[in-house]
């Protein structure tokens, strides 16, 4: 008996599924420790408040961190306040939806965060929060 095979045939397996679920989880895994990068770059100890409220997934946060002693954090290096508008100009221009977030200890002083504040509206950005806990 003589047995015929199929060239054309051939059995294969369809990896376009497996590539588009693995390309998600990395996009997720980016997003998520962007966001643990932003929590770590500074230990500081945030002011208490009840009104504070969670961060909406397609804003791009910027982080400018004033710790204690009033120095002052951005993109995990210290800058002076005459450095942070040109800096913020520079990462507001690279970002899609920008939002800066302050983020100063609970024990510094006012004179810092204001400081930061004033950076900010130098550099023309009004889209800017004051990090909390609840």
């Amino acid at each position: 008996m003589r047995i015929v095979c199929r060239r054309g045939a051939e059995d294969s397996l369809n990896l376009t599924p497996l590539i588009d679920v693995m390309f998600n989880l990395l996009i997720f895994f980016l997003v998520a420790t962007s966001f643990q990068r932003l929590q770590r770059e500074l230990q500081v100890d945030l002011p208490k408040s009840k009104a504070a409220g969670q961060v909406a997934i397609d804003i791009q946060p910027i982080a400018v961190t004033v710790d204690r002693e009033g120095k002052v954090t951005m993109a995990e290096r210290e800058v002076t306040i005459e450095e942070l508008p040109g800096l913020l100009r520079e990462a507001v221009a690279a970002a899609r939806k920008p939002r800066v977030f302050v983020r100063g200890d609970a024990k510094s002083y006012h004179e810092h965060i204001v400081a930061v504040l004033g950076a900010c509206q130098e550099a023309g950005i009004t889209d800017v929060s004051l990090a909390t806990e609840e």
